[in-house]
């Protein structure tokens, strides 16, 4: 919702919608019409995909429609298999300058026009807050509406699950996908140990990874990848500090150093080797989403913050390094089935930690935050994980 709504606003626009919701107490069908509503970005999706794959294991005969974003397309069609994938402009994660403040409902009116002749028997929204898509399942006159409870997504929601505060993405992925199927007459165990986090390499990722790697004479080194960038200057960390500890992570392991990021984060990879001793090759901005994933495969080890891109290295079997400020790791932490010990997690001690506020947080800074500051180069290098531990 636009910012200069109130709270007390918001609050009224859902509970006036909640008169128009529809609902019912019929059984679903053997096959279920299922939309799954989830408009983040990559690490967000990545995290969703084990709840995804549970669902459609439990539920084989059920036709599964996931609503994403057009950024996170590709993220979606390389994990668990649905049975459509449709791109929905979400508002408030284009990550664009917002527009007119009546825009969100003129594409919420649209969007639900054009889900309503689908014909869904239920809606899982998987972003625990997301009033927005549980109020566009709503208008979609889907009668069944799952998800977690929240002031602003339990009146629009058929079902609203407990919300702890403490439990992972994943975790909470997991139960909304065992909540509904126990709801369907026809259904098979969910699986256990659950799903990984999943994304697919495909053989052409990996040719586009080997060029460049043979480009910059590094097809047969063992990697050190380091992705400094985060998409949220609250986890940023200085370009010194990432320099002396990829500079001595990388020798201590003889490891080739690789930077890697989007067009926009280049800068900062180049700050980064213009103070290491080490050569450093920049790829910052020359991997789409495959070719990264390939190329993040082949790492000894990948360095970096809480992002996306870091989520996407623990997808893909490489162990992590990662640097946690605002954000809290029991959320958004490593995640995997059964712990291995390949993935690292590296704060600094303060109360305030984590406050969670990567927009206006209680210390009032825009950019290296005191959690972020404080985190020191021997810190990081005392927490890798070990060459070859965890299996």
């Amino acid at each position: 919702m636009p910012p200069h709504w109130t709270p007390l606003a918001r609050h009224a626009l859902v509970s006036s919608a909640v008169w128009l919701a529809p609902s019912t107490t019929a059984p679903l069908p053997p096959d279920p019409r299922i939309l799954l509503i989830r408009p983040d970005h990559l690490g967000d999706v990545l995290l969703a995909s084990p709840g995804v794959a549970a669902l459609r294991a439990a539920l084989p005969e059920a036709r599964l429609f996931y609503l994403v974003g057009p950024w996170a397309l590709e993220t979606a069609r390389r994990g668990p298999p649905v049975d459509r994938l449709r791109p929905c402009p979400f508002p408030g994660f284009t990550r664009r300058p917002k527009g007119a403040p009546w825009s969100p409902y003129v594409t919420l009116l649209r969007e639900a026009a054009r889900l309503r002749g689908e014909r869904f028997d239920l809606a899982v929204i998987l972003r625990p807050d997301h009033w927005w898509g549980a109020l566009l399942a709503l208008a979609a006159g889907i009668p069944r509406r799952v998800g977690y409870q929240t002031a602003l997504t339990a009146p629009l929601l058929t079902e609203a699950l407990p919300l702890p505060s403490t439990t992972h993405q994943v975790e909470l992925g997991l139960r909304l996908a065992a909540h509904v199927a126990q709801r369907c007459p026809h259904r098979r165990p969910v699986p256990d140990p659950p799903p990984p986090v999943t994304f697919r390499v495909f053989t052409s990722d990996e040719a586009a990874a080997e060029a460049l790697l043979e480009r910059e004479g590094l097809r047969d080194r063992p990697l050190l990848v380091v992705h400094p960038g985060s998409g949220s200057p609250l986890k940023a960390w200085p370009a010194e500090r990432w320099a002396l500890a990829a500079e001595a992570l990388a020798a201590e392991r003889d490891l080739a150093l690789v930077l890697t990021g989007s067009v926009a984060e280049r800068p900062l990879a180049e700050a980064i080797a213009r103070q290491t001793r080490r050569r450093a090759v920049i790829l910052a901005g020359e991997t789409p989403l495959g070719t990264l994933a390939a190329l993040l495969r082949r790492a000894e080890l990948v360095l970096g913050t809480d992002s996306g891109p870091l989520h996407l290295a623990a997808a893909v079997g490489a162990p992590t390094l990662r640097l946690y400020g605002p954000t809290d790791p029991r959320l958004f932490g490593p995640w995997e089935p059964r712990p291995s010990g390949r993935h690292r997690v590296v704060q600094f001690d303060l109360p305030c930690i984590p406050c969670g506020n990567l927009a206006a947080p209680p210390c009032g800074a825009l950019e290296l935050p005191p959690c972020m500051l404080g985190i020191r180069v021997e810190q990081v290098l005392a927490a890798q994980p070990l060459p070859g531990e965890g299996g």
